[in-house]
C-alpha cells in the first residue's frame, strides 16, 4: 500500500504531465456529466497514467494523484491570473509575480477561460460553449501524433 504523501511531482514531470494532458484535452476538459463521459476521463486519465509511468523514470503515480496535480495547477492558474488582473486594476503598488514556465503553459490551455477578461467572472464550466471546445479549434492549435 502506497503512503498518502509521495514527493511532490519535480518540473520536468510536471511538463510531461502537461504534455499527455495536451493530447486529451477534449476529453478532460469535456463538462458533461453523464456516465459515459465519466467513464471516458477514467479511461483516459488511467491512459494518462500509464504513458505518464512509462516514459519518467521516477516513482509511480496513480491516475488520481496526476489528476490532482492537474487541478491543482488551474487553481493556481486562476489565483495567479485573478492576482495579476487585480494589479492591472489598482492604483497601488502592484505585486511583483514571479514568472513560471509551468503556469504559463497551463494557463494557455486554459485560455479560453482564464484569460478572458472581457468577461470576468466566467468560470471554466462554460467551456462548451466556446469555440475553442470544438474539435476543429483543437486539431488547429495541437500537434497530433500518430
Amino acid at each position: 500500500m502506497e503512503s498518502q504523501s509521495s514527493k511532490p511531482l519535480t518540473k520536468d514531470e510536471t511538463k510531461a504531465l502537461l504534455l499527455l494532458i495536451e493530447e486529451s484535452n477534449i476529453i478532460i476538459r469535456n463538462k458533461k456529466m453523464n456516465a459515459a463521459t465519466n467513464q471516458m476521463k477514467v479511461q483516459e486519465w488511467i491512459r494518462i497514467a500509464q504513458k505518464f509511468n512509462n516514459t519518467i523514470s521516477t516513482r509511480e503515480r496513480t491516475p488520481r494523484q496526476l489528476r490532482l496535480k492537474w487541478e491543482n495547477l488551474k487553481k493556481s492558474v486562476r489565483k495567479r491570473n485573478a492576482t495579476i488582473q487585480m494589479n492591472s486594476m489598482t492604483g497601488g503598488i502592484p505585486e511583483y509575480i514571479r514568472p513560471d514556465e509551468v503556469l504559463d503553459r497551463v494557463s494557455s490551455m486554459l485560455n479560453c477561460t482564464i484569460n478572458d477578461y472581457s468577461d470576468k467572472f466566467r468560470g471554466d464550466s462554460e467551456l462548451n460553449n466556446d469555440a475553442c471546445s470544438s474539435p476543429d479549434y483543437y486539431f488547429k492549435h495541437h500537434t497530433i501524433y500518430l
